[in-house]
């Protein structure tokens, strides 16, 4: 079950896994594309092409794209990536589509990456109703 996540962990702070491995989670942004690119064939995800060319080419008031990162030795590594759509006429976001993690990821980022993007889509839900 994913649980609601403060959508402030999109500005770009760090946050602490249960393992006790710190990720960063924040906006994907076009130089991004290397990092995606790298991601995805470390997944072994075939047509990654097309899925980083998804990922980085939106429309951010109709999907959130957010991507974990975190230091392996001293430099910046991509480590999950994942979407969701936000449609206005929805009360009840959807599962987050895709979700890309790192098979040598710390224990719990899938997790809190999905609670991150559903929370993000509540929050935008909650704001286009008032």
């Amino acid at each position: 079950m994913i649980s609601s996540f403060d959508p402030g962990a999109l500005l770009g702070a760090s946050y602490q896994l249960p393992g006790g491995a710190r990720v960063r989670l924040r906006m994907v942004a076009p130089s991004d594309s290397p990092r995606i690119l790298g991601l995805l064939e470390a997944c072994g995800l075939s047509g990654h092409e097309l899925v980083a060319g998804r990922l980085l080419r939106f429309d951010p008031r109709r999907r959130a794209v957010v991507c974990a990162t975190m230091l392996i030795d001293g430099a910046e590594a991509m480590v999950g990536v994942g979407a969701i759509e936000l449609d206005r006429h929805e009360r009840q976001p959807t599962c987050p589509a895709p979700l890309v993690v790192h098979p040598a990821a710390p224990d719990g980022l899938q997790a809190m990456l999905a609670g991150a993007l559903v929370g993000r889509a509540h929050a935008l839900a909650r704001g286009r109703a008032a």
